[in-house]
C-alpha cells in the first residue's frame, strides 16, 4: 500500500499575473491526466507569467514531459513568460540529454 499519492500537482497563484504549478512524485504515463487538468486550469486563467516548479519530482516520462511542453506551448500562444524555476539534477540532465535546456529558461544551479 502506498502513502502518498504518485503525484501531487498544486496551482498557486504568487500575486497579480503570476501563476506557480508545482509538481511533486511521478509524472509519467499513469498521473498525466491529472497533471493535465491543471495546466488547463492555468491556461484558462491566461497569466502572464507561469512558473512551473519540478525540484520534488523524482521521475517523469516522455508522457510527462509532453505536458510540459503542453504548459510551454500554451503560454508561449498567449504571450506569458514561461520559466522553470526548480528542478532536480535528474531533470536538469534529462532537459540536456533531450535538448529542452534550449527552449526553456532554467534556473541556476544550486552548488554541490
Amino acid at each position: 500500500m502506498q502513502d502518498t499519492p504518485p503525484l501531487e500537482v498544486e496551482y498557486v497563484t504568487l500575486g497579480p499575473g503570476t501563476a506557480r504549478l508545482v509538481l511533486t512524485g511521478e509524472l509519467d504515463y499513469t498521473t498525466v491526466d491529472e497533471a493535465a487538468e491543471e495546466v488547463d486550469k492555468v491556461l484558462a486563467d491566461n497569466p502572464r507569467v507561469i512558473e512551473l516548479d519540478l525540484a520534488g519530482l523524482r521521475f517523469v516520462d516522455s508522457s510527462g514531459m509532453a505536458v510540459v511542453m503542453n504548459l510551454y506551448r500554451g503560454a508561449e500562444e498567449r504571450g506569458a513568460a514561461f520559466r522553470i524555476v526548480a528542478l532536480t539534477a535528474y531533470l536538469r540532465h534529462l532537459l540536456r540529454v533531450i535538448a529542452l535546456d534550449d527552449v526553456f529558461e532554467l534556473p541556476d544551479q544550486s552548488p554541490a
